[in-house]
């Protein structure tokens, strides 16, 4: 709830504005002249996602009216009703906004923490209309007039603190006081929440920003700045150049007292990177690799970046990791900033990594935008795809990001995708929270490793040459997912044939991959000494999944063309062939293969027992001579296919006994995280020690390095990036492991670098001595093997401390405490709506640490059941936090009564359906299968094959 204020006039904003209302007016559009009285519009405040849609009426005075009391519920509202009407759309926005942050000294203390608002929109209307719809949200109207062909609208709200719309971010500086800064985040429909507009991506308009901020503070917009001065004695106004058309998801706005470093790119653009003072000598890495990355993307689209200058902003609070806003990007301060006392190797790959993303979206998003959200993937899976170029530029290829992709994209994707819950990369939105439902990993993940594999299918120099056609054709509008297909296809040479053996169709191609939810497994056998059969099936977790029904039944059966990558044993060339969707393949080798070699494509791969026991053995005899990639792939789908049940698990554990000779990250880092999910199903089950036990003793065997002292002193040369991020992945693997001499190396690391070191008078960042990679760790290991002593010395060091990725270290330290009650003080603590420890942007990993805890994960569904009321109040406030928080809960579940509980709780609780609770069961109901299944072979299997490594 918020409270409501009123708004005078804004003449006092520097921009006077005549008062006169015109009885008539003419409108002139190209499309069609129309001739209009005032009297007869009816302006309407168009509410959506967030409340119902309801019926308005004209008042006098304020033609903007307020809803009805009776509401629908969100989630039952059909997207239909809340799409605007094409009839009326903007050409340009004259937007004047005035902001109230404390602490100032202006006179006008009743109006802190508000905002004032103005904005003319020149319209195009295209035939006769009887009114003017718009999207809007809790704003209030002080006055609206339509004069010529522009509406005039007057509005003001509090700054809002959910993290969306203009909100306020809060910070302590070096001398202990409190400082406020205001932001602006819009995407995907929180525009509405600071400005009355077209508030739909199709709705592309230019942007006239002016801001009228407190002296002391300094205003940033998408436009450079094109003037400053001083008005009235208390507040400057800043305006900026108008901005190109763009959607106004992207509409950004920062008020702060922030400091900034500055370059300039090859081509003139200048780059500024923006953060609290006190962090000003962290913001280095990211100018560098900023600017690094937009000069390299000039080069990849060719296609000139189209503004002058590039801000970017580490912002305290802020709901996602970062935000393409044109111009102006927005993002977390752990997904900006790099201090390289605190940040490990892992960390400051994640900053290139989303420094990549976001400038790749300048373009790919910005430039040419989607026209609805149900083809969310044009975004953000081909910025996802790109940000691995443009992440290699930034680390002049010491990240080996194209490997990477293998264990960070395409790794998601099939996780997320292997549930019937799953929804198709492009598809139908009915409803108001599918909107927001539609930024996940299949989005994403999925989106950018479908593109890969059109990639590798075409040749990347055709592809590259369709992706700058279609930008070209597109540039400053929108288009479909048609349009892009419709765009590689034109440019495609005739010689690259798909599956008929003429020209490849690409929509044909791509349409089974993008329009139906899932992906296959290809099944190999042999069918004589010379030659093999592949078959597909479409992979499933949990085979009694039910899909939502429409999504059923897709036009092409769960079938897909798909171009195979094979690799024959003895041989280092990788072939490729076309599976047609509705026949077998047949491949011609009278030696092993192994399908999907490099990991290209978007499918598991299987075989028979008799395949599976030569693929391990020649992962034993010479597993280099497949690359890195290959055989993560190997470790991947034989795990997954035996947590599906299609597979025996002395298979993938077999399998990976052949790592006694590995010594490469990639193999390592997936190895572990396999681990970790099977160990998570067995909950506090204590057969898992077993499994503990085996990747402990594993570990010891391998010729990686795996000492404390060569991660310390080598982390920070990126040439040596994998060996000592290999290292440093099996050193706290064995710590999570339970093992008694890591904890020990940690916790003595821990009282002599920090407890003989720091004070509570001191805060952490500045005095703790423990090398980056084996910070969080050693803060963890104090406390889950201290006492409540060293709890509250952690907890106080997290409390005071400034530095994001600090904090988080202290935050998730925590949370391994063993004390039931003080881990449910923690969850109560982060729930409270005033006076918190937490911020809101941080309770989604308080509670998912939380979770995985012995101490509590057997308790969380109770918690969730008794607490729904009071963790509402605060939590849900960030819709995909919360997201986070219930699947967190929900995966806590390994019994069929406690999720027969659940689904009761979920059924009559109306709120729990409409945040997706119901489709998050898909797991559990999968964890409890393999523990039915599954648990006491694998625990014997495991023990037997503990005593021979």
């Amino acid at each position: 709830m918020s409270s409501h204020y009123r708004y005078g006039s804004f003449s006092q904003m520097g921009h006077p504005l005549t008062k006169e209302t015109k009885k008539s007016c003419e409108v002139k559009t190209v499309a069609l002249p129309i001739l209009c009285t005032l009297l007869g519009i009816v302006i309407t405040a168009f509410i959506t996602w967030h409340i119902a849609r309801a019926h308005y009426s004209t008042h006098d005075g304020n033609v903007f009216s307020k809803p009805s009391p009776s509401q629908q519920p969100e989630d039952s509202i059909p997207a239909s009703d809340l799409r605007l009407p094409t009839s009326v759309s903007p050409i340009s926005y004259d937007l004047v906004i005035k902001t109230y942050l404390p602490g100032y000294n202006y006179t006008a203390d009743s109006k802190n923490l508000t905002f004032e608002g103005q904005v003319t929109i020149k319209l195009n209307i295209t035939k006769s209309i009887k009114k003017i719809t718009l999207n809007s949200k809790d704003l209030n109207y002080t006055g609206e007039l339509l004069k010529k062909s522009s509406l005039i609208v007057f509005f003001g709200a509090p700054l809002r603190t959910d993290m969306s719309g203009l909100y306020q971010t809060t910070y302590t500086n070096s001398n202990g006081t409190v400082k406020m800064a205001a932001v602006t985040q819009m995407e995907p429909v929180y525009a509405r929440r600071m400005v009355p507009c077209f508030d739909e991506p199709a709705y592309k308009a230019t942007w006239t920003v002016t801001v009228i901020h407190p002296k002391g503070t300094t205003a940033v917009a998408n436009g450079i700045e094109d003037k400053t001065e001083d008005i009235q004695a208390e507040f400057i106004s800043s305006s900026f150049k108008t901005t190109p058309r763009m959607s106004s998801y992207l509409l950004a706005i920062f008020i702060s007292e922030f400091e900034y470093n500055e370059a300039s790119t090859k081509s003139g653009v200048r780059f500024r990177v923006w953060s609290r003072p006190e962090e000003k000598n962290s913001t280095r890495y990211a100018v560098e690799a900023g600017v690094k990355c937009l000069e390299y993307y000039e080069e990849y689209y060719k296609i000139p970046f189209p503004l002058p200058k590039q801000d970017m902003v580490a912002l305290p609070d802020f709901s996602a990791g970062a935000m393409e806003n044109w111009g102006l990007i927005t993002y977390r301060e752990s997904a900006l900033l790099y201090d390289p006392r605190i940040y490990p190797g892992p960390q400051k790959r994640r900053v290139a990594v989303v420094i990549a993303h976001e400038l790749a979206h300048q373009w790919f998003g910005n430039l040419v935008t989607l026209k609805w959200w149900n083809d969310l993937w044009l975004n953000e899976g081909f910025a996802t795809l790109v940000e691995y170029l443009g992440t290699d530029e930034i680390s002049d290829g010491n990240f080996r990001m194209r490997e990477w992709f293998t264990m960070d994209a395409l790794w998601t994707a099939f996780a997320a995708d292997s549930v019937a819950s799953t929804h198709p990369m492009t598809f139908q939105i009915d409803k108001a929270m599918e909107v927001l439902d539609s930024f996940d990993s299949v989005t994403y993940d999925k989106g950018g490793s479908v593109l890969a594999m059109v990639r590798k299918t075409i040749g990347e120099e055709n592809f590259n040459t369709g992706i700058n056609h279609y930008l070209t054709r597109h540039q400053f509008d929108n288009a479909e997912a048609a349009d892009l297909l419709r765009a590689l296809g034109e440019k495609l040479p005739d010689d690259v044939l798909g599956p008929e053996g003429t020209k490849l169709n690409i929509t044909d191609f791509m349409d089974p991959w993008t329009k139906q939810l899932g992906y296959p497994l290809l099944k190999a056998k042999k069918i004589n000494n010379t030659h093999i059969s592949v078959t597909q099936e479409r992979f499933k977790l949990l085979q009694t999944g039910k899909e939502e029904e429409k999504y059923s039944h897709p036009k092409w059966g769960f079938k897909w063309d798909v171009p195979v990558w094979y690799q024959v044993a003895g041989s280092p060339a990788i072939e490729m062939k076309w599976m047609k969707k509705n026949e077998e393949l047949i491949i011609k080798s009278d030696k092993p293969i192994i399908l999907n070699a490099e990991s290209n494509g978007f499918y598991r791969t299987g075989y028979t027992d008799e395949m599976w026991k030569e693929i391990i053995f020649m992962m034993k005899e010479n597993h280099e001579q497949f690359l890195p990639q290959t055989r993560v792939r190997l470790i991947d789908d034989s795990f997954a296919q035996a947590r599906a049940g299609v597979l025996n698990y002395s298979v993938p554990f077999q399998l990976i006994t052949y790592l006694k000779n590995e010594k490469d990250y990639l193999p390592w880092t997936g190895t572990i995280a396999k681990i970790r999910e099977l160990i998570d199903m067995y909950g506090t089950d204590p057969e898992k020690d077993v499994v503990n036990k085996f990747m402990i003793a594993l570990a010891s065997k391998t010729p990686a390095k795996r000492e404390v002292e060569f991660v310390s002193k080598n982390y920070l040369d990126d040439k040596q990036f994998y060996d000592v991020n290999a290292a440093q992945s099996i050193i706290l693997n064995d710590c999570l492991m339970g093992d008694s001499v890591c904890a020990t190396n940690m916790i003595k690391m821990f009282n002599e670098e920090v407890i003989g070191k720091c004070d509570s008078n001191r805060i952490l960042s500045e005095c703790s001595q423990i090398p980056a990679p084996f910070r969080g760790e050693a803060y963890c290991q104090a406390v889950k093997h201290g006492d409540s002593d060293v709890f509250e010395k952690v907890f106080h060091w997290y409390k005071t401390e400034r530095n994001q990725v600090e904090k988080i270290n202290l935050m998730n330290a925590i949370t391994c405490s063993r004390d039931i009650i003080t881990l449910k003080k923690l969850m109560l603590d982060a729930m409270k709506p005033v006076g918190s420890s937490f911020r809101l942007q941080d309770c989604a990993a308080l509670f998912a640490k939380i979770c995985t805890n012995d101490a509590t994960s057997d308790s969380m569904l109770n918690f969730l059941i008794e607490r729904w009321n009071e963790m509402m109040i605060r939590l849900a406030d960030d819709h995909s936090g919360f997201h986070r928080v219930l699947s967190s809960i929900v995966n806590t579940l390994k019994t069929r009564g406690g999720l027969e509980q659940l689904k009761q709780f979920t059924t009559k609780t109306e709120k729990a359906v409409e945040l997706g609770v119901d489709k998050m069961q898909e797991t559990a109901e999968v964890t409890i299968a393999w523990r039915e299944t599954n648990l006491k072979f694998v625990t014997k299997f495991v023990d037997d094959l503990l005593k021979t490594i």
